[in-house]
């Protein structure tokens, strides 16, 4: 009898406190608590229903009997579970269908307790926690043979030890929260809460509040409710996009991180907080800098280190690792076995310029496999803009004593060294060259490039 991946499964293993594995009509055929929350209901329940063990649920609102029905896996989805005696907790439910061929034999349900408190807290009190997926990447997730990247790798690792403050920019698409993510479960903060805040998602009016929390009777309908630095206390709070941040709601931010504490909206107390601060930009610092979309002394205080992520189009020969890591990965979610890519759609792919960088390309992979038929993914199969592309050759002499890197560096070389000749300054090549000014300086350096 098959399996899902065993692989996939080892790398939740210290995302789950408990697991549950059913047989294809949803009897429960083995249970596990790796975190004990209190005295169970039923001290042994294989042979029962998934049903019977969770009496509020039904065939709708149970992801295991949903998984078996559609055949596809639920990842994340909070539920509340009746388990324990006397009370429910509340769980991230990743739910796995087993397959052998086409057909469905089984279950396996991985949870994670949202709340751990023995209390437990408001279920709007944490909406960002229950919204976030897949929290549990490391660096080991980041596959990449660039030497630019494999040094934020080691950047990354040394990032986590530490309490400092980190902002990651890069373009849109290229794996910045992934770095975020492996900071976070890399330091000694991985046990505790890992927040993600869209800042662009912020209405003004609400920005204050969901960062500081609410005191009962501070303003009409107010009650008392956490902010995210009380959420993430003991643990690390991203702010994506903080280049959309309010300007006024910045500096009240600032007085936040240089005191670690701070007076919820309409409370006296002062709330201590030891949280550490990831920042995501999706423009060039600069950019942000220049145009008043970031406070500058805010930016001091949050750029103590910098962790910048080159696109795609800079980094390609990553491209066939992310590639073969996306069909892995789709066809275990779709039940599928894809072998690869054809040599033609991989010519097109390292052609290709990549404005989306990465998350583009795990689209057109997760597209391209709604089509294909055979083992190999064909340029039929991928989206019209990608197949329709022209190589720019069609005669590169590819022999014994052919490298990629190699060609890859000689083309960086030429158009770098004819950006350098045509400015006065870094900052005009690095325009020409559509990308920041310190990856620039790290190309001229890496690549033995002399500046005359």
């Amino acid at each position: 009898m098959s399996t899902v991946d065993v692989e996939s499964l080892l790398k939740l293993f210290n995302y789950m406190d408990f697991l549950v594995v059913t047989d294809k009509d949803g009897y429960i055929e083995y249970y596990k608590i790796f975190t004990s929350l209190g005295s169970r209901i039923i001290e042994d329940p294989v042979g029962l229903h998934i049903l019977e063990l969770h009496q509020h649920l039904d065939h709708e609102t149970s992801t295991v009997m949903r998984v078996l029905k559609n055949k596809e896996p639920i990842i994340n989805e909070k539920q509340h579970l009746n388990i324990f005696k006397e009370r429910t907790v509340t769980v991230l439910s990743t739910t796995f269908p087993i397959k052998e061929g086409n057909e469905v034999v089984g279950a396996v349900d991985i949870n994670k307790y949202l709340y751990k408190s023995i209390d437990g807290i408001k279920d709007n009190e944490y909406e960002e926690i229950s919204n976030k997926k897949n929290y549990f990447f490391t660096i080991d997730n980041v596959l990449t043979k660039n030497k630019a990247m494999v040094e934020i790798k080691n950047r990354t690792l040394k990032a986590a030890q530490t309490n400092s403050p980190v902002m990651i920019y890069g373009e849109t698409g290229t794996g910045k929260e992934l770095i975020a993510q492996s900071i976070h479960n890399h330091s000694l903060r991985k046990d505790n809460p890992f927040i993600v805040q869209n800042c662009s998602a912020i209405p003004l009016t609400l920005g204050e509040s969901t960062f500081f929390g609410t005191t009962r009777g501070s303003f009409t309908g107010a009650e008392n409710k956490m902010g995210l630095f009380e959420m993430a206390d003991g643990g690390t709070l991203v702010l994506d996009e903080i280049n959309s941040m309010d300007i006024n709601l910045q500096s009240k931010l600032l007085r936040t991180v240089e005191n670690e504490s701070f007076r919820r909206v309409g409370g006296k107390d002062l709330i201590n907080v030891d949280v550490k601060l990831i920042s995501i930009l999706n423009e060039d610092i600069h950019s942000v800098l220049e145009n008043n979309k970031m406070r500058r002394d805010l930016f001091y205080r949050l750029g103590v280190v910098l962790i910048h992520i080159p696109p795609l189009r800079e980094r390609k020969e990553d491209i066939p690792l992310l590639v073969d890591s996306f069909i892995n990965e789709y066809n275990f979610k779709m039940g599928k076995n894809i072998k690869g890519v054809s040599k033609d759609v991989m010519d097109l792919f390292m052609e290709y310029n990549w404005p989306g960088n990465v998350r583009e390309l795990k689209h057109i992979i997760e597209s391209a496999f709604n089509f294909a038929e055979g083992e190999i993914i064909d340029k039929e199969e991928l989206p019209h803009h990608i197949s329709t592309q022209k190589p720019t050759s069609n005669t590169i002499n590819i022999n014994g004593k052919f490298s990629l890197t190699d060609a890859i560096e000689e083309h960086e070389i030429k158009y770098i060294k004819l950006a350098l000749e045509s400015s006065s300054t870094l900052n005009e090549a690095a325009s020409l060259l559509k990308i920041s000014r310190q990856t620039l300086k790290y190309k001229i350096d890496s690549l033995g490039i002399e500046i005359e």
